[in-house]
């Protein structure tokens, strides 16, 4: 009766956890800087979010092996007091 017990609690546990990640990537990915999947690789993106400015700049466009072409982009964030953040490079397909 123990091992089901802690089985229960286990999966249980599994569930709620998994439940908390989502819920948690949902929120992140609701917010900051604009994918620009499918936006033909411009060479400069704003948009407003998190109480501030997401600027996104082309450093390069490449074409993959499969034939695909991806552009690299430079994120920084402006606070509403003009403080700046650089993010970590992002990268989308070009279509």
């Amino acid at each position: 009766m123990r091992l089901r017990t802690a089985a229960k609690a286990a999966s249980t546990l599994a569930v709620g956890s998994v439940l908390a990640l989502t819920l948690t990537g949902t929120a992140l990915a609701a917010s900051g800087p604009t994918s620009l999947t499918g936006k033909g690789c411009p060479s400069s993106y704003s948009n407003l979010a998190d109480g501030g400015t997401y600027t996104q700049t082309l450093i390069k466009k490449f074409v993959a092996a499969n034939g695909l072409q991806y552009g690299d982009y430079s994120v920084v964030f402006h606070n509403s007091a003009g403080v700046k953040s650089t993010l970590p490079t992002r990268e989308y397909r070009c279509y």
